[in-house]
Protein backbone atom coordinates (compact mmCIF):
# COMPACT_ATOMS: atom_id res chain seq x y z
CA UNK A 1 0.00 0.00 0.00
CA UNK A 2 2.94 2.32 0.64
CA UNK A 3 4.25 1.73 -2.91
CA UNK A 4 0.78 2.29 -4.36
CA UNK A 5 0.24 5.48 -2.38
CA UNK A 6 3.67 6.90 -3.25
CA UNK A 7 3.37 6.24 -6.98
CA UNK A 8 -0.31 6.53 -7.87
CA UNK A 9 -1.59 9.20 -5.50
CA UNK A 10 -2.32 12.51 -7.20
CA UNK A 11 -3.89 14.19 -4.20
CA UNK A 12 -7.49 13.56 -5.31
CA UNK A 13 -8.09 10.22 -3.58
CA UNK A 14 -7.74 8.77 -0.10
CA UNK A 15 -5.82 5.68 0.91
CA UNK A 16 -9.17 4.06 1.64
CA UNK A 17 -10.12 4.47 -2.03
CA UNK A 18 -7.09 2.44 -3.14
CA UNK A 19 -7.83 -0.23 -0.56
CA UNK A 20 -11.52 -0.36 -1.56
CA UNK A 21 -10.67 -0.85 -5.23
CA UNK A 22 -8.17 -3.60 -4.50
CA UNK A 23 -10.58 -5.36 -2.13
CA UNK A 24 -13.30 -5.25 -4.78
CA UNK A 25 -11.20 -6.90 -7.48
CA UNK A 26 -9.74 -9.32 -4.95
CA UNK A 27 -13.31 -10.45 -4.19
CA UNK A 28 -14.64 -10.47 -7.77
CA UNK A 29 -11.73 -12.18 -9.58
CA UNK A 30 -9.61 -15.27 -9.04
CA UNK A 31 -6.73 -12.95 -8.11
CA UNK A 32 -6.57 -12.33 -4.37
CA UNK A 33 -6.07 -8.90 -2.85
CA UNK A 34 -2.55 -9.84 -1.75
CA UNK A 35 -1.66 -11.09 -5.27
CA UNK A 36 -2.86 -7.83 -6.82
CA UNK A 37 -0.88 -5.79 -4.29
CA UNK A 38 2.31 -7.84 -4.76
CA UNK A 39 2.05 -7.57 -8.53
CA UNK A 40 1.44 -3.80 -8.51
CA UNK A 41 4.45 -3.31 -6.26
CA UNK A 42 6.71 -4.59 -9.05
CA UNK A 43 5.96 -1.74 -11.48
CA UNK A 44 4.28 1.00 -9.43
CA UNK A 45 7.45 3.12 -9.59
CA UNK A 46 7.22 3.60 -13.38
CA UNK A 47 3.44 3.80 -13.70
CA UNK A 48 3.26 7.58 -13.46
CA UNK A 49 6.06 8.00 -16.00
CA UNK A 50 4.26 5.99 -18.68
CA UNK A 51 0.84 7.46 -17.85
CA UNK A 52 -0.70 4.32 -16.34
CA UNK A 53 -3.57 4.92 -13.90
CA UNK A 54 -4.10 2.93 -10.74
CA UNK A 55 -7.41 1.54 -11.99
CA UNK A 56 -5.99 0.33 -15.31
CA UNK A 57 -2.88 -1.10 -13.68
CA UNK A 58 -4.87 -3.01 -11.07
CA UNK A 59 -7.52 -4.22 -13.51
CA UNK A 60 -4.78 -5.41 -15.88
CA UNK A 61 -2.89 -7.51 -13.33
CA UNK A 62 -6.11 -8.84 -11.75
CA UNK A 63 -7.39 -9.98 -15.15
CA UNK A 64 -4.13 -11.60 -16.25
CA UNK A 65 -3.66 -13.41 -12.93
CA UNK A 66 -7.31 -14.46 -13.05
CA UNK A 67 -7.02 -15.92 -16.56
CA UNK A 68 -3.51 -17.38 -16.50
CA UNK A 69 -3.14 -18.17 -12.75
CA UNK A 70 0.48 -17.15 -13.02
CA UNK A 71 2.04 -15.92 -9.81
CA UNK A 72 1.88 -12.28 -8.79
CA UNK A 73 5.67 -12.04 -9.13
CA UNK A 74 5.63 -13.33 -12.72
CA UNK A 75 2.80 -11.05 -13.84
CA UNK A 76 4.16 -8.01 -12.01
CA UNK A 77 7.64 -8.50 -13.43
CA UNK A 78 6.22 -8.93 -16.94
CA UNK A 79 4.30 -5.66 -16.78
CA UNK A 80 7.34 -3.94 -15.33
CA UNK A 81 9.38 -5.08 -18.34
CA UNK A 82 6.68 -4.07 -20.82
CA UNK A 83 6.21 -0.59 -19.40
CA UNK A 84 9.95 -0.11 -19.00
CA UNK A 85 10.33 -0.77 -22.73
CA UNK A 86 7.89 2.04 -23.46
CA UNK A 87 9.59 4.32 -20.96
CA UNK A 88 13.04 3.68 -22.39
CA UNK A 89 12.18 4.07 -26.05
CA UNK A 90 13.23 7.21 -27.88
CA UNK A 91 13.61 8.15 -31.52
CA UNK A 92 17.25 7.09 -31.53
CA UNK A 93 16.99 4.42 -28.83
CA UNK A 94 16.87 0.67 -29.33
CA UNK A 95 15.78 -2.05 -26.85
CA UNK A 96 17.85 -5.13 -26.16
CA UNK A 97 15.91 -7.08 -28.79
CA UNK A 98 16.35 -4.46 -31.52
CA UNK A 99 13.04 -2.61 -31.21
CA UNK A 100 13.25 1.17 -31.66
CA UNK A 101 10.52 3.70 -30.97
CA UNK A 102 10.07 3.96 -34.72
CA UNK A 103 9.53 0.20 -35.11
CA UNK A 104 7.31 0.16 -32.02
CA UNK A 105 5.26 3.03 -33.37
CA UNK A 106 4.98 1.51 -36.84
CA UNK A 107 3.74 -1.82 -35.45
CA UNK A 108 0.94 -0.13 -33.53
CA UNK A 109 0.12 2.37 -36.25
CA UNK A 110 -0.36 -0.57 -38.61
CA UNK A 111 -3.36 -1.60 -36.51
CA UNK A 112 -4.62 1.96 -36.05
CA UNK A 113 -3.04 2.86 -32.72
CA UNK A 114 -0.96 6.02 -32.32
CA UNK A 115 1.60 6.03 -29.52
CA UNK A 116 2.75 9.59 -30.10
CA UNK A 117 0.87 12.83 -29.73
CA UNK A 118 0.79 15.47 -32.46
CA UNK A 119 3.78 17.10 -30.80
CA UNK A 120 5.76 13.86 -30.90
CA UNK A 121 5.45 12.90 -27.22
CA UNK A 122 4.44 9.48 -25.95
CA UNK A 123 0.75 9.17 -25.21
CA UNK A 124 -0.37 7.87 -21.82
CA UNK A 125 -0.33 4.11 -21.54
CA UNK A 126 -4.00 4.15 -20.53
CA UNK A 127 -4.91 5.64 -23.91
CA UNK A 128 -2.63 3.30 -25.88
CA UNK A 129 -4.05 0.19 -24.18
CA UNK A 130 -7.61 1.45 -24.63
CA UNK A 131 -7.08 2.02 -28.37
CA UNK A 132 -5.35 -1.34 -28.84
CA UNK A 133 -8.01 -3.17 -26.83
CA UNK A 134 -10.85 -1.66 -28.83
CA UNK A 135 -9.29 -2.88 -32.12
CA UNK A 136 -7.95 -6.22 -30.91
CA UNK A 137 -10.83 -8.48 -31.84
CA UNK A 138 -10.74 -7.20 -35.44
CA UNK A 139 -7.13 -8.31 -35.93
CA UNK A 140 -6.01 -11.69 -37.25
CA UNK A 141 -4.15 -13.95 -34.85
CA UNK A 142 -0.85 -13.55 -36.70
CA UNK A 143 -1.16 -9.78 -36.46
CA UNK A 144 -2.08 -10.00 -32.79
CA UNK A 145 1.02 -12.12 -32.04
CA UNK A 146 3.25 -9.79 -34.06
CA UNK A 147 1.97 -6.71 -32.23
CA UNK A 148 2.24 -8.48 -28.85
CA UNK A 149 5.85 -9.45 -29.57
CA UNK A 150 6.70 -5.86 -30.56
CA UNK A 151 5.03 -4.36 -27.48
CA UNK A 152 5.99 -7.01 -24.92
CA UNK A 153 9.14 -8.49 -26.40
CA UNK A 154 9.85 -12.16 -27.03
CA UNK A 155 9.69 -13.05 -23.34
CA UNK A 156 6.66 -11.09 -22.20
CA UNK A 157 4.33 -11.09 -25.19
CA UNK A 158 2.13 -13.80 -23.62
CA UNK A 159 1.00 -11.33 -20.97
CA UNK A 160 0.06 -8.80 -23.69
CA UNK A 161 -1.91 -11.51 -25.50
CA UNK A 162 -3.71 -12.47 -22.31
CA UNK A 163 -4.43 -8.83 -21.50
CA UNK A 164 -5.80 -7.99 -24.94
CA UNK A 165 -7.70 -11.28 -25.37
CA UNK A 166 -9.63 -10.40 -22.20
CA UNK A 167 -9.87 -6.65 -22.69
CA UNK A 168 -13.64 -6.64 -22.12
CA UNK A 169 -13.08 -8.04 -18.62
CA UNK A 170 -10.28 -5.53 -18.06
CA UNK A 171 -12.76 -2.72 -18.75
CA UNK A 172 -15.30 -4.29 -16.43
CA UNK A 173 -12.68 -4.50 -13.71
CA UNK A 174 -11.67 -0.87 -14.30
CA UNK A 175 -15.30 0.12 -13.78
CA UNK A 176 -15.57 -1.99 -10.63
CA UNK A 177 -12.39 -0.47 -9.21
CA UNK A 178 -13.58 3.05 -9.97
CA UNK A 179 -16.85 2.48 -8.13
CA UNK A 180 -15.68 0.42 -5.15
CA UNK A 181 -16.12 3.06 -2.44
CA UNK A 182 -16.91 1.40 0.88
CA UNK A 183 -16.03 -2.11 -0.35
CA UNK A 184 -13.41 -2.74 2.33
CA UNK A 185 -15.88 -1.86 5.09
CA UNK A 186 -18.59 -3.96 3.45
CA UNK A 187 -16.31 -6.99 3.40
CA UNK A 188 -15.34 -6.37 7.01
CA UNK A 189 -19.03 -6.20 7.96
CA UNK A 190 -19.79 -9.41 6.06
CA UNK A 191 -16.91 -11.15 7.80
CA UNK A 192 -18.03 -9.86 11.19
CA UNK A 193 -21.61 -10.99 10.60
CA UNK A 194 -20.42 -14.39 9.46
CA UNK A 195 -18.13 -14.72 12.46
CA UNK A 196 -20.82 -13.65 14.89
CA UNK A 197 -23.32 -16.05 13.34
CA UNK A 198 -20.80 -18.88 13.49
CA UNK A 199 -20.01 -18.02 17.12
CA UNK A 200 -23.70 -18.12 18.00
CA UNK A 201 -24.06 -21.51 16.33
CA UNK A 202 -21.11 -22.82 18.32
CA UNK A 203 -22.64 -21.53 21.56
CA UNK A 204 -26.02 -23.07 20.78
CA UNK A 205 -24.47 -26.40 19.80
CA UNK A 206 -22.38 -26.41 22.98
CA UNK A 207 -25.43 -25.68 25.11
CA UNK A 208 -27.40 -28.48 23.47
CA UNK A 209 -24.53 -30.92 23.88
CA UNK A 210 -24.15 -29.98 27.54
CA UNK A 211 -27.88 -30.36 28.15
CA UNK A 212 -28.00 -33.71 26.37
CA UNK A 213 -24.98 -34.87 28.31
CA UNK A 214 -26.56 -34.06 31.66
CA UNK A 215 -29.91 -35.54 30.67
CA UNK A 216 -28.59 -38.77 29.28
CA UNK A 217 -29.70 -42.02 30.94
CA UNK A 218 -26.10 -43.06 31.57
CA UNK A 219 -25.32 -39.87 33.50
CA UNK A 220 -28.52 -40.22 35.53
CA UNK A 221 -27.68 -43.84 36.38
CA UNK A 222 -24.10 -42.94 37.30
CA UNK A 223 -25.31 -40.10 39.50
CA UNK A 224 -27.71 -42.45 41.30
CA UNK A 225 -24.92 -44.96 41.92
CA UNK A 226 -22.68 -42.25 43.39
CA UNK A 227 -25.56 -41.10 45.60
CA UNK A 228 -26.07 -44.66 46.89
CA UNK A 229 -22.36 -45.02 47.70
CA UNK A 230 -22.25 -41.74 49.59
CA UNK A 231 -25.42 -42.64 51.47
CA UNK A 232 -23.97 -46.04 52.47
CA UNK A 233 -20.79 -44.41 53.77
CA UNK A 234 -22.87 -41.93 55.76
CA UNK A 235 -24.97 -44.74 57.31
CA UNK A 236 -21.84 -46.68 58.25
CA UNK A 237 -20.31 -43.66 59.99
CA UNK A 238 -23.57 -43.02 61.79
CA UNK A 239 -23.85 -46.64 63.04
CA UNK A 240 -20.25 -46.54 64.26
CA UNK A 241 -21.02 -43.48 66.37
CA UNK A 242 -19.16 -40.93 64.30
CA UNK A 243 -15.71 -40.44 62.89
CA UNK A 244 -13.83 -40.50 66.25
CA UNK A 245 -14.81 -44.08 67.20
CA UNK A 246 -13.90 -45.17 63.70
CA UNK A 247 -10.53 -43.47 64.07
CA UNK A 248 -9.87 -45.16 67.43
CA UNK A 249 -10.86 -48.52 65.97
CA UNK A 250 -8.42 -48.04 63.15
CA UNK A 251 -5.69 -47.09 65.61
CA UNK A 252 -6.42 -50.22 67.65
CA UNK A 253 -6.27 -52.41 64.57
CA UNK A 254 -3.11 -50.69 63.48
CA UNK A 255 -1.53 -51.08 66.91
CA UNK A 256 -2.43 -54.76 67.08
CA UNK A 257 -0.66 -55.32 63.81
CA UNK A 258 2.29 -53.09 64.66
CA UNK A 259 3.16 -54.20 68.23
CA UNK A 260 4.65 -57.59 67.28
CA UNK A 261 6.85 -55.88 64.78
CA UNK A 262 7.95 -53.28 67.34
CA UNK A 263 8.69 -55.96 69.89
CA UNK A 264 10.78 -57.90 67.44
CA UNK A 265 12.76 -54.85 66.36
CA UNK A 266 13.43 -53.59 69.89
CA UNK A 267 14.17 -57.14 71.13
CA UNK A 268 16.85 -57.53 68.53
CA UNK A 269 18.23 -54.11 69.39
CA UNK A 270 18.38 -54.99 73.11
CA UNK A 271 20.15 -58.28 72.38
CA UNK A 272 22.74 -56.46 70.33
CA UNK A 273 23.36 -53.98 73.13
CA UNK A 274 23.71 -56.78 75.74
CA UNK A 275 26.09 -58.69 73.51
CA UNK A 276 28.14 -55.56 73.04
CA UNK A 277 28.41 -55.00 76.80
CA UNK A 278 29.22 -58.73 77.36
CA UNK A 279 32.11 -58.54 74.93
CA UNK A 280 33.37 -55.36 76.60
CA UNK A 281 33.24 -57.03 80.05
CA UNK A 282 35.22 -60.06 78.85
CA UNK A 283 37.78 -57.78 77.23
CA UNK A 284 38.21 -55.89 80.51
CA UNK A 285 38.61 -59.13 82.48
CA UNK A 286 41.22 -60.39 80.02
CA UNK A 287 43.12 -57.12 80.32
CA UNK A 288 43.12 -57.31 84.12
CA UNK A 289 44.42 -60.91 84.03
CA UNK A 290 47.22 -59.97 81.67
CA UNK A 291 48.19 -57.00 83.85
CA UNK A 292 48.30 -59.20 87.01
CA UNK A 293 50.59 -61.68 85.26
CA UNK A 294 52.88 -58.85 84.17
CA UNK A 295 53.11 -57.49 87.73
CA UNK A 296 53.83 -60.96 89.09
CA UNK A 297 56.62 -61.42 86.60
CA UNK A 298 58.08 -58.09 87.57
CA UNK A 299 58.10 -59.10 91.26
CA UNK A 300 59.90 -62.35 90.49
CA UNK A 301 62.53 -60.78 88.28
CA UNK A 302 64.72 -59.42 91.13
CA UNK A 303 64.67 -55.88 89.81
CA UNK A 304 65.10 -52.94 92.13
CA UNK A 305 62.13 -50.72 92.95
CA UNK A 306 63.53 -47.97 90.76
CA UNK A 307 63.85 -50.37 87.81
CA UNK A 308 60.35 -51.72 88.37
CA UNK A 309 58.98 -48.20 88.25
Amino acid sequence: MTAIWNNFDDGTKTLEYYADAMAKLGADTAASTSEIANSLEKFAAIAETVGLSYETAMASVATVIDKTRQSADVVGTAFKTIFARVQGLSLDGVTDDGVSLNKYSQALEAVGVDILTASGELRDMDAILEDLGSKWEGLGRETQVAVAQTVGGARQYNQILSLMDNWTEVQENINKASNATGELQNQADIWAEGYEAASERVKEASARAYENFLNSDQIVALTNVLADIIESVDNFIDRMGGIIPIGLTLVAIFSKKLLPVVRTVFGALADNILNMFGRSKRLLEDTQTQLARYVDQMNKSGLSEAEKK
